[in-house]
């Protein structure tokens, strides 16, 4: 029986031949439930092509709009989001539908795949459009989708890569009637160990291997694999490598742990008290929620604190949650001002890049919270750097700097495993369903709530029990 490709899967052979072929032969490896993410991204699409479908009703004598189009053949199928067909020529306009503020290349890709699928079905194809939201439309009232959307002709684009459509889409349905020799050296550079393909044909690699060194480009790791090399202890002494991943190699080889207690030193003595222990939970959506906020904004609706006051004293905690409040952030932003109103010395955070940016975003959306949100900045210290600058490198890190990573480490005796929820995106998205809880009872509304407040509490509680390991040094 003749194979067809369907748009899903051609996206899918680009992106990961391995994969791609797994998915056809031996679907059962590829785990058919839904996430609460995945449902999570569904559901902001359907949101996101409802309204799209407002603005591109096309009512004209002159042409007819058509959602969901199907074009088949023996060989392709592929389902067009809206298609504005010409009454008199009946030639057809793709119009494409993604929830993103960016054009990306796969998105072309995308559209000259149903191009191919079109014109093979005999349907004559006009021009190609994408629909992307404005990334920067700020909702002030009911949502405008006059300005929420942005509609860019990308035909030549799309024309441009019709040929090599057209040689991707044969390759593809070729590549099915092979049999892949599966190479850990044809690993996909996005995924890497992630790989399904991977994982089918490697299950035995060692638990410390060369895809954890840092910042180890692709060309290298592949040069290592092509020579036999998994496990980081065996990389050669002469491989050409930086410093820190020399040291990370080094580490893992002796099973040793590398300090740098003078450099760490030097950090711990530029702190000054108190000291603010700071985390943020944020939450982004396509369509955006709340005035004030973009598409995709990472808006601030958590936070803890733990201070340190002064030497020797104990910590104290303060935190907010939004559960009811109109402005989630605004109501945020007035709590934390009040919470750090007694003096900021240094404020603690993970991965600075994010706090600070959200502390920015507050700065513009209510000007009377600038100044305090800038001099929280300007004091702030990024606690992940005392390993991601590899003063402090453990084996069991295995190369990573995540808190998630460090603290089973150096506080084995803490866990996110055992809290009900365990990670940022899962917080967000049960924020959400709590805030919007229709279809949630009164109770498991509240254990969310719970949760959030015990998942964000560890978050800043890890920060202070990792500093004291770092100044008991």
């Amino acid at each position: 029986m003749q194979k067809r490709l369907s748009k899903s899967d051609f996206i899918s052979y680009l992106e990961c031949p391995g994969e791609f072929w797994l998915r056809s032969h031996k679907p059962s490896l590829f785990n058919i439930n839904d996430t609460l993410e995945s449902e999570h991204l569904r559901q902001q699409g359907y949101e996101v092509q409802r309204m799209a479908r407002q603005l591109l009703r096309f009512e004209s004598t002159d042409a007819s709009v058509e959602f969901e189009r199907v074009f088949e053949t023996d060989a392709f199928y592929a389902r067009s989001d809206i298609v504005r067909i010409d009454a008199a020529s009946r030639t057809v306009d793709l119009y494409e539908i993604k929830s993103s503020t960016t054009i990306k290349d796969e998105h072309i890709e995308d559209l000259a795949f149903q191009k191919l699928a079109a014109k093979s079905s005999g349907t004559s194809v006009g021009r190609c459009f994408l629909v992307t939201l404005n990334g920067e439309y700020i909702r002030r009232g009911a949502i405008d989708i006059e300005q929420l959307f942005m509609i860019t002709d990308v035909t030549e684009r799309v024309d441009s890569l019709m040929a090599l459509t057209e040689q991707k889409a044969a390759e593809a349905l070729g590549f099915l009637d092979t049999v892949p020799k599966p190479s850990l050296t044809d690993y996909c550079d996005a995924k890497k160990l992630d790989c399904e393909f991977v994982r089918h044909h490697f299950p035995n690699l060692p638990e410390y291997t060369v895809f954890d060194i840092a910042r180890l480009n692709n060309g290298k790791r592949r040069q290592l694999l092509a020579d036999g090399i998994v496990d980081i202890a065996d990389v050669p002494t002469d491989f050409p490598l930086s410093d820190k991943q020399r040291r990370q190699v080094e580490a893992a080889r002796s099973g040793e742990v590398v300090i740098d207690r003078e450099e760490i030193a030097k950090r711990v003595e530029s702190w000054q008290y108190p000291l603010h222990f700071l985390d943020y939970e944020t939450f982004s959506y396509a369509i955006p929620p709340y005035d004030g906020i973009k598409p995709f904004q990472h808006m601030c609706f958590q936070y803890s604190l733990h201070t340190i006051d002064a030497p020797g004293c104990r910590p104290r905690h303060v935190s907010f949650l939004s559960r009811e409040e109109d402005t989630p952030a605004r109501a945020m932003a007035e709590s934390l001002v009040r919470a750090m109103s007694g003096g900021i010395g240094t404020v603690f955070v993970w991965y600075e890049q994010f706090e600070k940016g959200r502390n920015s975003e507050m700065a513009a959306m209510y000007p009377e919270f600038s100044s305090f949100f800038n001099e929280v900045n300007s004091r702030m210290y990024d606690l992940m750097k005392i390993f991601s600058d590899h003063l402090y490198i453990h084996p069991g890190f295995k190369g990573r700097t995540s808190i998630k990573k460090v603290l089973p480490v150096l506080r084995p005796q803490l866990s996110y495993a055992e809290l009900g929820i365990g990670d940022g995106m899962t917080a967000s998205i049960n924020w959400y369903r709590a805030r919007t809880w229709n279809s949630i009872g009164e109770s498991e509304r509240q254990k969310i709530f719970q949760d959030l407040e015990a998942y964000c509490h560890l978050d800043t509680l890890a920060m202070v029990e990792i500093f004291n390991e770092i100044v008991s040094l």
